[in-house]
């Protein structure tokens, strides 16, 4: 449905899921995405294309003859080349999420539990 509005030229808002674009975009962080035309948005530019899942936003990385080359902030490999029919425009973030700090779950601190015991066992063993 979004998709559609956007196709429309209506400017939509989301709440963005994910962790691809962190620290740039947190997951749960509203963002809107105003169309435009591809061809307007330049390396750096925060963009949206129409996805295998929806609506992804990512940073453009490099444009090409074919369309543009998008990567999320935290991620180490692009999107490929993304056609000029599925970019769907500039996206911003309109309200950034909290920060959260999380409690580790207890498989967390089991393993920190270990990992710190098995340093200690090897410290003490060189003395």
């Amino acid at each position: 449905m979004l998709v559609e509005l956007l196709r429309e030229g209506k400017v939509v808002r989301f709440t963005a899921r994910g962790s691809s674009m962190w620290p740039a975009v947190r997951d749960g962080a509203r963002v809107e995405v105003v169309p435009c035309d591809g061809r307007s948005l330049e390396v750096g530019a925060l963009g949206a294309f129409e996805g295998e899942r929806g609506i992804v936003v990512h940073r453009v990385v490099a444009v090409t003859d074919a369309g543009l080359r998008f990567r999320g902030d935290a991620r180490s490999t692009d999107d490929g080349v993304v056609p000029w029919a599925r970019v769907l425009g500039r996206a911003a973030v309109c309200e950034a999420a909290p920060w959260r700090l999380r409690a580790p779950s207890w498989r967390h601190a089991v393993w920190t539990v270990r990992a710190v015991r098995s340093w200690l066992r090897r410290r003490v063993g060189r003395t």
